[in-house]
């Protein structure tokens, strides 16, 4: 393989490589920010993502096969790494060389030509690369399996306390790059390991725990296996050179110790990576991305690799290694499990006409102590919307949108801060008078901000909208954490390209809807509902990930009652099990399909007699049965009791059906009814 200077050239025609890398840690408290700042450098050093995999956490199969229980062999995380130095990388980068010429085109894609060729296993450009046959690279695979085998079983053995430590967390990322040379890209990644604090390869034994791991899968077709490699530190430093502006000087004396490091981290390229079917945490990631994908040394697909990998396993060891891998989604920097919990999303309507609460809200300090009531209340997320999206809903246009939200949020965040710094004053006070610390940290579940703790959790901020110039105003000023978008980034497509800010990224959630406000309740027509809708949500996702978002930070939402037939929204809940493959957000709450689908009930009997009855109080709290809470006057109660109590119905199925997000009006009714399955189910 050519290593000199001349083995890349930047194309012209801004045409890339493709180029599938696997990105882990084992640090889960800040897994999230590390593979994060692993990906935004990554991406500014070798070229545009263009899809990922979910995060996963998985368990190494020498742990899934220690016959004693999977927890007890996990021993405990290391300590945690200071991500603020991660802060202060990123912001004093070197600048890459190719980054503006590459991505000088930043509109968003539909396809990507290059990718495609991949898929279907051809060669993407004439072929200058030395390759190497199947039957040798499979030869030279296996050796290195053995030898590793028997390294991993030896260290097994003598320290074994530093491989039972922790879960691993991963993802595949698939990459267009402007590097054309694969170990020029080795250099490249070795670098950015090594900014990111890995240690080096002399420092700690072989496949020992590691704070960042990115590791090359796939680059192009390409069968290589070089072995024995030893670059110069002159090559090296002129292969950094060649892509990031790195000052120079005739000794490289600011970059002696740098480069040190990176040499004894490159030993040998393989390409595919000798593991690519032999792990399953990478078979796991890839078939998210590349199910169909099949390399010459492979024979057969990723995803017969990954089932017959499965089932191998369960015939060899009696064990089903699914169960000890978990799909990961991640909302702000906090990774949560798939199918695992269902989290109450408090909705804040601030406008004046949404259709149950328009007009309570829209004052700044209404509006925030209904956001603190609502944790008090048990919530998990607050959705604020200045906008209603209610059928026939006409906007003032004297009203901006804009002077509904930013206000409300940057007092929550000014209230917020406040009280963070009484609850730390009182924690000073108790230390100082010695009283004994009681609760450090308060169940996220059963939050009292009248107990002043050393930690309070603060629920992630969610803006309803698809102003592109509302939701750019939050992420500058750092309000929010969640873009929830019903019309899933059609409205205004560039709204996207705010989901990530260098090495931070915005979960988003997208829905499906038709029309506007006027016109949907006349768009309802499908050929199959449930599916339909599905495929729609499906290609948004993908639409987004060809565009650089991680699948991990994308939640589908069905949009009930949009566009959608009373009996279709109740199909459609009927049929939730066809996304138990991802991450779910429910918009139920207050719906005219609850109200529609419920009996006509409570109906007056010989309504004479028993006003005649003195004894019998006749009046409209007696029929109503109980008081709704913040819903405006004007409104049929009856009728929103209905609303409400089949809203819990639908709770309880919701919570039965393993649905991550459910956006509710009535939060501590809804909490009342999550605690209660929860207890019923605790011993399942």
């Amino acid at each position: 393989m050519d290593n000199t200077d001349e083995s890349i050239k930047c194309k012209e025609n801004n045409k890339g490589n493709i180029v599938v890398l696997n990105f882990g840690t084992t640090d889960k408290t800040n897994a999230v920010t590390i593979l994060e700042t692993a990906l935004y450098l990554t991406e500014k050093y070798i070229g545009k993502i263009i899809n990922t995999s979910y995060m996963y956490e998985t368990v190494p199969e020498y742990i899934v096969l220690d016959k004693s229980n999977i927890p007890n062999n996990i021993i405990g995380e290391d300590d945690p790494y200071d991500v603020s130095s991660l802060n202060e990388l990123v912001n004093g980068l070197e600048n890459s060389k190719y980054e503006n010429v590459f991505q000088e085109d930043e509109s968003l894609v539909s396809q990507c030509e290059e990718y495609e060729i991949f898929l279907n296993n051809k060669d993407l450009f004439e072929n200058k690369i030395k390759q190497i046959s199947v039957e040798e690279y499979k030869t030279e695979a296996s050796n290195i399996i053995k030898e590793n085998d028997e390294i991993m079983k030896i260290n097994l053995e003598k320290h074994k306390n530093k491989y039972y430590t922790n879960y691993f967390y991963n993802l595949a990322v698939v990459f267009k790059s402007f590097i054309d040379d694969p170990l020029h890209l080795l250099v490249i990644l070795k670098y950015i390991e090594h900014l990111m604090k890995r240690k080096n390869s002399k420092e700690v034994e072989k496949f020992e725990n590691r704070l960042i791991d990115i590791d090359i899968l796939f680059f192009n077709n390409y069968t290589i296996f070089e072995k024995n490699i030893n670059l110069t530190k002159d090559s090296l430093y002129a292969i950094m050179c060649k892509y990031i502006n790195i000052e120079c000087d005739d000794n490289c004396n600011k970059r002696l110790k740098d480069i040190e490091q990176i040499k004894d981290n490159i030993k040998f390229l393989s390409i595919p990576h000798v593991y690519t079917k032999h792990r399953y945490s990478i078979l796991l990631c890839l078939n998210d991305i590349i199910p169909n994908y099949k390399h010459n040394t492979l024979k057969e697909t990723i995803n017969n690799l990954y089932e017959e990998f499965i089932t191998n396993f369960s015939k060899l060891y009696n064990t089903c290694i699914k169960k000890y891998n978990k799909r990961l989604y991640v909302l702000k920097n906090e990774v949560l499990y798939l199918k695992e919990k269902t989290n109450i999303v408090g909705i804040l309507n601030t406008n004046y006409n949404s259709f149950s609460d328009g007009g309570l809200f829209v004052k700044p300090d209404i509006a925030v102590r209904r956001i603190f009531q609502m944790i008090n209340e048990g919530v998990d997320i607050i959705d604020i919307g200045g906008e209603s999206s209610a059928p026939f809903v006409s906007h003032n246009p004297e009203i901006k949108e804009r002077d509904l939200v930013i206000p409300v949020l940057e007092l929550f965040e000014q209230e917020w801060n406040k009280m963070l710094q009484i609850c730390k004053n009182e924690k000073i006070d108790k230390e100082e008078k010695g009283i004994e610390k009681q609760n450090d940290k308060l169940n996220q579940n059963n939050l009292s901000l009248q107990t002043k703790t050393s930690t309070i959790y603060k629920p992630p901020i969610s803006i309803d909208t698809m102003n592109y110039d509302l939701f750019k105003e939050c992420v500058d000023k750092n309000l929010v954490d969640i873009l929830n978008d019903i019309s899933a980034c059609t409205n205004d497509p560039q709204i996207i390209k705010l989901l990530k800010k260098k090495n931070k990224y915005y979960s988003v959630v997208l829905m499906h809807k038709r029309g506007d406000p006027h016109t949907m309740d006349m768009l309802t027509q499908y050929e199959d509902v449930v599916y339909d809708i599905k495929k729609y949500l499906e290609e948004r996702l993908n639409f987004l990930t060809l565009n650089g978002i991680p699948r991990y930070r994308i939640i589908l939402d069905i949009g009930l009652g949009f566009a959608k037939k009373h009996d279709q929204s109740i199909k459609l809940l009927q049929n939730i099990h066809v996304y138990d493959d991802y991450p779910l957000f429910i918009g139920y709450s207050r719906k005219r399909f609850i109200s529609h689908t419920l009996a006509q009930t409570c109906v007056e009997i010989c309504p004479n007699t028993i006003a005649q009855n003195e004894n019998i109080q006749n009046d409209e709290s007696d029929k109503n049965g109980f008081t709704v809470r913040n819903i405006r006057k004007d409104k049929d109660q009856y009728l929103y009791q209905k609303n409400i109590l089949g809203g819990l119905a639908i709770a309880s199925y919701c919570f039965e059906k393993k649905v991550e997000m459910i956006r509710v009006h009535d939060v501590f009714e809804t909490r009342c009814v999550l605690d209660m399955m929860k207890k019923l189910h605790q011993n399942e």
